[in-house]
């Protein structure tokens, strides 16, 4: 399979890529496929078939790459897989949420970004971050950007009796 080209490479605005906190280790990909080879192998020589299905599924999600970029454009994520490919694109006129989450790392801060009622977390490096805030709000001046720390809009749901 060859790689499509990501629907975002022919933009000349900004493009923020996000970081990942946590890469998978080798010996963690190693144990995959080992778990891929051992359902496969159970699948074709013992009466439970539904492992030979379990370790095709499994082996497409470790070929699956992601790729996530913030643009001009909004959220944009592409999913290639080795038999489809799947672009979600979140207009900033649809992202109704940003929330901002510092966990004291010292390079990455995490964002939530919300459309309707899914929400997404990636990392970003803090210079990317305060750029990311900034063109939130030229695109879309209405969408509120909030600490993981303030206090909800409203007081919630109570499971509390209130008299009716």
């Amino acid at each position: 399979m060859s790689a499509k080209p990501l629907p975002w490479a022919d933009l000349t605005g900004p493009i923020y890529l996000p970081r990942e906190l946590k890469p998978r280790k080798p010996y963690i990909v190693y144990s995959c496929w080992a778990m891929v080879a051992l359902l496969l192998v159970g699948g074709i020589f013992t009466r439970f078939k539904i492992a030979l299905i379990f370790g095709v599924l499994y082996s497409l999600t470790l070929l699956t790459k992601k790729d996530v970029a913030v643009t001009e454009r909004g959220l944009e994520i592409f999913y290639q897989m080795r038999i489809t490919t799947n672009y979600n694109f979140w207009p900033w006129a649809e992202i109704n949420a940003i929330v901002v989450e510092d966990r004291n790392h010292p390079e990455l801060i995490a964002l939530h970004i919300g459309r309707g009622s899914a929400s997404k977390r990636f990392f970003f490096t803090r210079p990317d971050t305060e750029k990311i805030l900034v063109l939130a709000r030229e695109k879309h001046p209405g969408v509120p950007i909030r600490q993981a720390t303030d206090n909800p809009r409203s007081g919630g749901f109570s499971r509390e009796s209130k008299g009716l």
